[in-house]
């Protein structure tokens, strides 16, 4: 082969492979172009479509629960308190109701429920049912985490959104609606409260058995994985007094081990650290929510924020041994 010929072969290869890289980012983009154009198809009119939302105190809940009644949907708000309910009464109209639920408490969802079936037209079905009511926990190592502790925690994220998935289907069913559950980025990367990432776990796993479930009876199950907001999850009192006191609680030996008083204050730059970095605009969360309550083909899972997309999640995508030195880097 002369020196022209081998010219030419490389000139060949170049093009070949700009050609490629040209041909894969076109189907790229309009793979994304036709994802957002069918993404964007709404189901219609929401005025004679009913949703169910959970923790709606605070928070998400509080701020979805107005942005569905000011879409024009009717909305069963469901709060833990009485001044949770008559907040979100005096921000609303008239579409909204809100009532009392306890999501660990059996007799309370099935209040609920029975609550909604009065309140619901003839015939007439559940278009969503939103489990947003959530929990932290108490945070630290799982040595210093109690059986309690673990039941508290599961009570409010796993165990009360699954009962009321459960009771509500059958509402739900009737309108082929959506059932949209709340988990975390810690439900695929577990972080420094075991309790609260047991809980997500356990709801992601829940979610896609449902969903699976549900397949072949026109219900659809999204899940909504954010990173950290400013909402009470991580809110300084949930955080900082809660790992103090769990220290407190253990033995001696226990606190040595861990060199409690070190471990503390390392901890608690971590967690002011990620208050600080926490978005206060809830918006991400409750746009993530509303499309998977109004869209024709919802996605089955919302990743929610910057740090989800850019660090959380894909640390579960890597080596299990390098994410476990990244995590014991950063919490020292």
């Amino acid at each position: 082969m002369n020196c022209q010929d081998h010219i030419l072969e490389v000139c060949l290869e170049y093009v070949i492979m700009i050609w490629t890289v040209v041909l894969v980012l076109a189907v790229v983009v309009i793979y994304k172009l036709l994802d957002y154009a069918i993404r964007s198809l709404k189901v219609g009119s929401f005025n004679n479509k009913y949703v169910f939302i959970t923790g709606c105190d605070t928070g998400f809940g509080h701020s979805l629960a107005i942005h569905l009644d000011s879409l024009g949907f009717n909305v069963f708000a469901g709060c833990f308190s009485e001044d949770g309910q008559n907040t979100l009464a005096q921000k609303t109209s008239s579409r909204l109701t809100p009532l009392s639920l306890d999501v660990t408490k059996s007799e309370s969802i099935r209040e609920a429920l029975d609550f909604v079936k009065q309140k619901l037209p003839h015939n007439t079905g559940l278009w969503a049912v939103v489990n947003n009511a959530g929990v932290t926990g108490p945070v630290g190592p799982v040595e210093i985490c109690t059986k309690e502790d673990f039941q508290k925690t599961l009570a409010v994220n796993m165990l009360g959104p699954i009962e009321i998935c459960t009771l509500f289907l059958p509402l739900i069913r009737k309108s082929k609606g959506r059932i949209v559950n709340m988990t975390s980025a810690m439900g695929r990367i577990t972080g420094e409260a075991p309790p609260y990432a047991v809980s997500k776990y356990g709801m992601e796993a829940f979610s896609d058995c449902l969903r699976r479930d549900l397949y072949h009876h026109g219900v659809k199950v999204s899940i909504i994985e954010p990173g950290f907001f400013r909402t009470h999850v991580v809110d300084k009192a949930n955080t900082d007094n809660s790992l103090v006191k769990a220290f407190e609680m253990v033995d001696d030996d226990v606190r040595e081990a861990y060199q409690s008083e070190k471990y503390i204050k390392s901890r608690l730059r971590l967690f002011r650290g990620t208050r600080y970095l926490a978005s206060k605009d809830l918006s991400p969360v409750v746009n993530a929510y509303t499309h998977a309550i109004t869209s024709v083909f919802p996605r089955t899972r919302y990743i929610v924020g910057l740090d989800a997309n850019l660090i959380f999640i894909p640390l579960g995508t890597i080596p299990t041994c390098i994410a476990d030195w990244l995590f014991s880097t950063w919490i020292r």
